[in-house]
This record gives structure tokens, sequence and C-alpha cells, in this order.
């Protein structure tokens, strides 16, 4: 199989895997509210479903990196190549990391430094999404340049309001913030399929 034909496949792979451990896993932690609490907490220190939710996005990123992979080797330009870079980048200083390492602590248990890890390598992983939705901006014209500033609009700003909300994780108050959340994560992963298949067909 050519570096293009794996582009899709192992995009939609891992949005499904992730998709499902999100709903299985919120299913199983009895308690948890999608809609007020952060993806984080499923594979916090001291969640009951972190063996589930760390496994899934071990795989889910691994997937992601044999995309990015597949689009550094497929790419004609130097543009759509530094796309592929920084998703390798994602994998090597966040995506082993941020839930395994550097998890964030369960609700009830005190912060330590791996919760302000957590908070930092968050950042980092923010600002490479949004570094890679500018740079498919500029690489593909047309309805995907004005599709990828979109989602950096929505992207960047129920980011933002998530993290927000999550200012009143000490108080056990955070509204919306899982809600929040979500929409920038699948907002992040419906753009990673289109762009699979766009950088396949040019």
């Amino acid at each position: 199989m050519t570096p293009r034909r794996v582009l899709v496949p192992a995009v939609v792979a891992a949005v499904v895997v992730y998709a499902a451990a999100d709903v299985l896993s919120s299913w199983l932690y009895a308690g948890y509210r999608a809609r007020d609490q952060a993806i984080s907490e499923l594979s916090a220190f001291g969640s009951p479903v972190r063996p589930l939710m760390v496994s899934a996005i071990l795989v889910h990123n691994v997937l992601l990196l044999v995309f990015g992979i597949g689009v550094v080797l497929a790419a004609r330009r130097r543009i759509v190549r530094w796309i592929g870079t920084l998703q390798i980048a994602d994998f090597v200083l966040v995506g082993l990391a941020t839930h395994t390492f550097w998890a964030m602590s369960s609700r009830g248990r005190p912060p330590g430094f791996n919760d302000t890890m957590h908070i930092a390598l968050s950042g980092v992983f923010s600002l490479l999404v949004l570094a890679m939705l500018i740079l498919s901006a500029v690489a593909f014209p047309g309805w995907f340049r004005w599709y990828a500033l979109a989602t950096t609009v929505v992207v960047a700003g129920f980011g933002a309001a998530s993290a927000f909300a999550m200012r009143g994780l000490d108080r056990n108050d955070t509204p919306w913030a899982g809600g929040f959340e979500r929409i920038n994560a699948y907002a992040y992963f419906a753009w990673l399929v289109l762009l699979a298949r766009t950088a396949r067909k040019r």
C-alpha cells in the first residue's frame, strides 16, 4: 500500500477508536458527566476507566503518527510536508506523554506536578493543531481553505471556552467544559478526515 493510500484509512481508524473510547469510557465511569467534565478526566490518575482510555488514546496516536508519516512521504509540496511533520511532532512531543506520564489528577485529588505538565503539554498540542490548520488553509485553496479557516475559529474558540470552564475544577464547578472540549476535538477530527481526502487527491 502506497503512503497516499494509507492517509484516509489511518485517520478514519484513529477517529473511530477515539470516539468509541470516549463514549464507552464515559458510560462506564459512574457519575461522570460528559457535558461538564473534560475528556482528560477519563484518563486521569484515579479514574476507574484510565486503562481503557489510555490504551485507546495510544492506539489513536499511533494511527495519527502513521498518517503524519504518510503525508510526509506522499506530499509533493514542502508546505504539505510541514503538516505531516507537525503531526509527527504532535505524537513525539505530546501524544505519548499527555495521558500517560503526565495525565491529570482526578477530581478530589490534590493537584501535583503532573497536572502542571498536563496543562503545558495540552497547550503545546493546541498550538501544533492551530499551526497545521493554518498551513492547510495556505496549502489548499478553494473550499478547503475556507473550511480550514472556519475550523481554526471553532477549535480556538471552543478550546478557550473549555479552558475557561475548567478554571472551576478545584470547586468541582465546570459547566460545559466537556461539551466545549468535545466540539473542539471532533471539529479537529473532522478536519483531519477531510485533509486526508484532500491530500490524497493532490
